[in-house]
């Protein structure tokens, strides 16, 4: 599985010149190169920009540029304004006028885990996410059960539509009652106070020293400690890492609680990637529908294996 779409970023000269101007006055120097960002699924402009006097990481769209992608961009903005130091890169410089929107961070030289993963990464990782996990959201976050509900809890739609229910295993469609009866408590399963990056897959995720550093927040929340993990470990196991019932054991003796305990998350995130994949393409961003497709098969099976 790629780590995300199989294509480069808009180019840095596809942003406005009045922004690329804004933003070469906000980083220092002249330009010199723009090194764009492979993957991901955004249609903002993301790469390392380097000038005569300065290194840095830029995310930017334009003011007419791909709806959703401003709108995100916004959205980490803000978050990358109110998050406490040490757990994402610290925000350098913002931009957000008629031009449109950037966000200047420092450049993390790196790799992505999963090529293949490795006990390494997963430790690192797992020793990032129990720093998240352990660290009080601000209050500026919306809470997950608010923004997570009903994108996470779709059993019921999946019960009335034919194609969908038809494609699940077995298992799972003849569990629907016990599905829809898990969905209830979703909301309580991720309420809580701690910060939730709620978008932790590897192409969001660089490994420095042996650090995991965890990259961009614009879906972050304030909800239950350990709602990533659910979320981050069908990705693992789509990439050829190992099964996720077996990643959890790294994660636990990081302080994750048990799967059990994660069961509506981990039912939740299934019946999100189980419809999504289904859904029409968005011409934007490719291959999007099919990296969900990739994840949601082993998070079906995993759900399948953890039901009573």
């Amino acid at each position: 599985m790629k780590a995300g779409a199989d294509r480069r970023r808009p180019a840095w000269t596809s942003l406005p010149a009045a922004l690329r101007t804004r933003i070469l006055r906000a980083v220092g120097g002249e330009y010199v190169r723009d090194e764009p960002a492979h993957g991901g699924f955004s249609a903002s402009y993301a790469g390392v920009l380097t000038t005569t006097t300065a290194r840095a990481f830029v995310k930017a769209c334009a003011a007419d540029g791909h709806a959703d992608s401003l709108r995100f961009l916004r959205a980490e903005l803000h978050t990358l304004s109110h998050l406490p130091e040490g757990i994402a890169p610290p925000l350098h410089a913002a931009i957000d006028d008629a031009t449109g929107a950037a966000l200047i961070i420092d450049a993390i030289d790196g790799h992505h885990p999963g090529n293949p993963w490795t006990p390494e990464d997963l430790t690192a990782v797992a020793q990032t996410l129990r720093a998240v996990s352990g660290t009080r959201a601000p209050v500026e976050l919306p809470r997950a059960e608010d923004d997570m509900v009903p994108g996470f809890t779709r059993w019921r739609e999946i019960a009335v539509d034919s194609r969908l229910r038809a494609g699940l295993p077995d298992r799972l469609r003849g569990a629907l009652p016990e599905l829809l009866r898990i969905e209830d408590g979703f909301a309580q399963a991720v309420h809580g106070e701690t910060i939730v990056h709620d978008d932790v897959r590897a192409d969001n995720i660089l490994i420095s020293d042996g650090r995991a550093h965890l990259l961009d927040w614009p879906h972050a929340r304030r909800g239950a400690a350990w709602t990533d993990l659910p979320c981050l470990l069908p990705s693992i196991e789509a990439a050829g890492g190992p099964r996720c019932e077996d990643a959890w054991r790294t994660f636990e003796e990081h302080g994750a609680p048990s799967q059990t305990a994660m069961l509506p998350v981990i039912s939740g995130f299934a019946s999100f990637l189980w419809c999504q994949q289904a859904q029409p393409e968005i011409p934007q961003l490719p291959g999007l529908r099919a990296f969900q497709r990739t994840q949601a098969l082993p998070a079906l099976r995993w759900l399948g294996g953890l039901l009573p």
